[in-house]
């Protein structure tokens, strides 16, 4: 296969990776707003099924019935798994199972396992996505070895994330763990959007914009803010799902005025995101001549009218659930742009 061939599936197969990264990170926060992050109770398999339910009936005990080593029931509000293959007797004997052990979470909702399901689907697949990626780096080392290792470095951020994500599962999602998990799909974000840059550099897709070094330092600088800010968003989420707890998702208009003081913290970063990142648009649409490159920079503009509506809108009525995937991913898509703009300029 020819080098051109090679980079050309390589580009095509980044584009992909990159709007998958971006389906995971949408499927995770959709499972967050619905509240289903435990809707599958154990990992990699659901309920130990590879498919998991689709009725109620598949997680309760029943006489006659052959149960494989790791199928799990929910009796008497606990959660209990097989511990062998065998054919059940009339009524529920404990010692063909175990009280499973990681946590005591025992509710089965069929939409809720299966929004969680989907979640791992598209993660699964991107993680596929991301290691034929790096089969083909492997194929053209010889032409560029940096690429390469760093696909071996993103390799080692999704080794993490799935780790991460089984104990997330295994913790009843401890919200520390779940900024993590966020964090970590910024460092594969920025992974694939710099192979992606590289590879159309050298294939002579396009050139790289020259910019002054204060123009660099305020894309650093407007990269920075929205890592923090995206940081402090997670907070004031971690703090509206403790509310929605305690108020069983009743009273949302109340939620807001029971925020402390990291979401006042919150709206002021997203006042300083807007100022800084519209005056960068203003100087780079001076500067970049690039087609593509230019896109990207008016992206900026339209995502930051975006990100504000919508924090705007969840603000003053009551942080509808739906708003709440779609602020998260604005922010991501706006990191993605200011990522892609450091990879297509220099000094």
């Amino acid at each position: 296969m020819s080098s051109a061939t090679l980079d050309k599936k390589f580009l095509q197969l980044a584009g992909i990776t990159l709007v998958l990264l971006y389906l995971v990170i949408t499927a995770g926060s959709v499972v967050r707003a619905t509240g289903s992050g435990m809707g599958c109770p154990d990992w990699p398999k659901c309920f130990g099924y590879y498919i998991p339910p689709t009725n109620p009936s598949q997680v309760e005990f029943h006489e006659n019935q052959s149960y494989k080593k790791g199928m799990m029931i929910i009796v008497n509000d606990t959660l209990w798994r097989a511990t062998s293959d065998f054919t059940s007797e009339k009524s529920f004997n404990h010692s063909n199972w175990e009280k499973y052990p990681l946590h005591d979470y025992a509710k089965f909702f069929v939409r809720q396992t299966w929004t969680e399901y989907i979640n791992r689907l598209i993660g699964a697949t991107n993680a596929l996505a991301l290691t034929l990626l790096l089969v083909i780096a492997l194929m053209r080392i010889k032409k560029d070895k940096q690429t390469f290792f760093v696909l071996i470095g993103g390799m080692c951020v999704m080794a993490f994330v799935i780790w991460l994500g089984a104990v997330v599962v295994n913790t009843n999602l401890a919200p520390q763990k779940i900024t993590f998990h966020m964090m970590s799909s910024l460092a594969l974000l920025s992974v694939v959007i710099f192979a992606h840059t590289r590879v159309s550099v050298l294939s002579g897709k396009f050139k790289k914009s020259i910019v002054e070094k204060n123009i660099r330092l305020l894309l650093f600088s407007a990269i920075l803010l929205t890592i923090t800010q995206i940081i402090f968003g997670t907070q004031v989420r971690q703090q509206i799902d403790m509310i929605n707890h305690n108020m069983d998702g009743l009273s949302r208009e109340k939620w807001i005025s029971q925020l402390n003081g990291i979401y006042p913290v919150h709206q002021i970063i997203a006042m300083l995101v807007i100022v800084l990142n519209g005056f960068l648009v203003f100087k780079l649409n001076k500067i970049v001549s690039d087609k593509n490159t230019k896109r990207l920079v008016f992206g900026i503009l339209f995502v930051l009218i975006a990100e504000y509506a919508v924090g705007v809108f969840i603000h003053n009525f009551s942080i509808p659930a739906f708003a709440q995937p779609i602020h998260l991913i604005l922010a991501m898509i706006l990191f993605g742009i200011q990522y892609g703009l450091i990879t297509r300029t220099k000094s």
